[in-house]
Order: C-alpha cells, then structure tokens, then sequence
C-alpha cells in the first residue's frame, strides 16, 4: 500500500517539534529526582529538592533556549518563496 507523499512530507516536518515537550519534562524531571534523592541519602529536609528544582529550571530554559536555535536555524535553511515564506 503506498502512503502519500504529503503525509509523509508532513511528518517529517514536524518531527523536530515532536520531541521537545520530552526533553524539556526531562531536564525537569532529572534535576528535582536527583534533588529527592539526596534529601533521601542525607535525610535533610527538603532542601535538595528546592536546589534541584533550581538547577532544573535553569536547565529548562538553556533546553529551551538551544531547542529553538535548532529549530529557527532549520527554518532557515528552508527554501523560500517570492514572497520570503518557507515553500510548503
């Protein structure tokens, strides 16, 4: 069965886009779990927690930051129209 081409064309443009809700919950989440854990390692209150969640945000907004560079220099190499918008 072959598939369509635009849908195809479709997907690969999006694909970019479709990991980063991933990545950027990851950073998060790895940040404020190592926090949790050392709280748990060094029975502290939660004080490594908010320092996890911290750095975790920190973190978050460099992920986000470099995220759409990628993207806005990937939108940039696009081919463009006579009008300057990226060809479809």
């Amino acid at each position: 069965m072959a598939q369509d081409p635009g849908w195809q064309g479709g997907l690969k443009d999006a694909a970019p886009y479709l990991s980063i809700g991933i990545q950027l919950a990851g950073t998060m989440v790895v940040y404020v779990g190592l926090g949790w854990l050392v709280d748990r390692w060094l029975d502290t209150a939660p004080t490594f927690l908010i320092v996890g969640g911290v750095i975790g945000m920190v973190a978050f907004f460099i992920q986000l930051l470099r995220v759409s560079n990628e993207l806005t220099a990937i939108q940039r190499k696009r081919p463009k129209d006579q009008t300057g918008k990226p060809k479809d």
